[in-house]
């Protein structure tokens, strides 16, 4: 089947065809970064923190800088392990879908010539890792007179790194004994390897980033060590949670419970998979709405072209062409619009991405996604033109020289 007619034919409609083609444009540029960004959203909702989600308790606290504020959390803490169904407790800075309370970039050696990451610190007083559930996969923890006080960031020492992040800065080689540099003042040598732990808030960093953590020794009463991390049994979560309120509360009204931050280590990843599914929602309702509105504006064009066609139709009948012959004509010239309109939306996706990066720091578009919009696109073109491409193909030859 010759092309050079069906262009000669389209260029009689010249406007309907620039329409048509940006609509698709238009469509493939929106739905392969919709999609792309649905695929991420999931990917996110797929992220396990390392720990032992059921039995945890995150209580945030905020509003002690007072110079008695260690003598203050050991009171707390002693009264939190006194609750029932608590198992143990300890003072942290944050947990896994917890507040950033932590994040910080680092450099692997002191001149700063070698930038490391922007990783997550976690951070707490003496049996903080036991209580959060942290395995070690080698070397050691924490000697007690490692457990300091600070103001902004605990003391040159020890560091206990996720096993994650020490593949990504030394892959091939042994992080142990090693060191990073945050600033100038601060030198942290591994110490310890761990089990990849989630860093408090994995919405803030790409999916490769999300393991980007690192532990660090701190005294009681330093710093956003006022908030406590419980393990508890997993039937008494919500009651023990509450009880910590009233324990806090009591103990030093001046504290502020943050408990939109608060709660349990499940009820924190629900809330931040809800906006995920949401998101998720949203993008899929646009999807759609972007597929079905391309789908019936080529089902439209192509019913008024085949009306427009009658005569035309009617002859390529009468001079013995088939009805699979017109099906397959005004397939064929759906399949070279498509391809013309997702021609030109590649550029338009790519240039929307790079929009989105700058403005809206989200991920770079995979490449996969684009033949897989184009897919999309021609299938849908396809099945929108089948109807008036069906039609016209029952049109009898007799019929259709009459309409002329």
């Amino acid at each position: 089947m010759s092309i050079r007619p069906m262009v000669s034919a389209l260029t009689r409609h010249r406007a309907s065809v620039v329409i048509l083609v940006l609509e698709i444009a238009l469509t493939f540029a929106v739905v392969s970064n919709a999609f792309a960004l649905i695929m991420h959203r999931v990917a996110r909702l797929q992220l396990r923190t390392g720990l032992d989600d059921s039995h945890l308790v995150y209580v945030n606290t905020e509003g002690s800088d007072r110079p008695d504020a260690g003598a203050v959390y050991a009171t707390i803490l002693d009264a939190l392990r006194r609750i029932p169904g608590v198992q143990s407790a300890a003072s942290v800075n944050t947990v896994p879908f917890g507040p950033r309370e932590g994040t910080d970039g680092f450099y692997l050696d002191l001149a700063e010539r070698h930038f490391g990451r922007v990783a997550d610190f976690y951070y707490g007083a003496p049996g903080y890792l036991h209580v959060m559930g942290v395995r070690l996969i080698a070397g050691r923890v924490f000697d007690p007179g490692a457990y300091r006080g600070f103001k902004v960031m605990p003391p040159s020492g020890g560091v206990i790194i996720s096993q994650k992040l020490a593949t990504l800065l030394w892959p091939g080689k042994n992080a142990l004994g090693r060191s990073i540099w945050v600033g100038k003042e601060h030198r942290y040598q591994v110490i310890g390897i761990a089990a990849s732990v989630l860093r408090p808030d994995p919405g803030y960093a790409g999916i490769e980033d999300a393991y980007d953590s690192l532990f660090l020794p701190a005294k009681l009463g330093a710093p956003q060590t006022g908030s406590y991390v419980l393990r508890a049994d997993p039937a008494r979560r919500q009651a023990v949670l509450h009880a910590a309120y009233a324990a806090i509360q009591r103990i030093d009204p001046r504290l502020v419970v943050d408990r939109d931050s608060s709660g349990s280590i499940t009820d924190l990843r629900r809330a931040f998979e809800k906006n995920n599914r949401i998101m998720i929602g949203l993008l899929g309702g646009v999807i759609s709405a972007l597929m079905l509105v391309t789908g019936l504006g080529i089902m439209g064009m192509s019913g008024f072209w085949v009306q427009q066609r009658t005569r035309q139709i009617g002859v390529r009948r009468a001079l013995g062409a088939r009805r699979v012959d017109i099906l397959r004509y005004f397939q064929t010239e759906n399949f070279l619009l498509a391809t013309a309109g997702i021609a030109l939306g590649c550029a338009a996706a790519i240039g929307i991405n790079v929009w989105l990066m700058a403005h809206y720091a989200v991920p770079r578009l995979p490449v996969i996604y684009l033949p897989i919009g184009a897919v999309a696109l021609w299938l849908l073109g396809q099945l929108a033109v089948l109807g008036p491409a069906l039609r016209a193909a029952r049109v009898p030859p007799t019929t259709a020289m009459r309409a002329a």
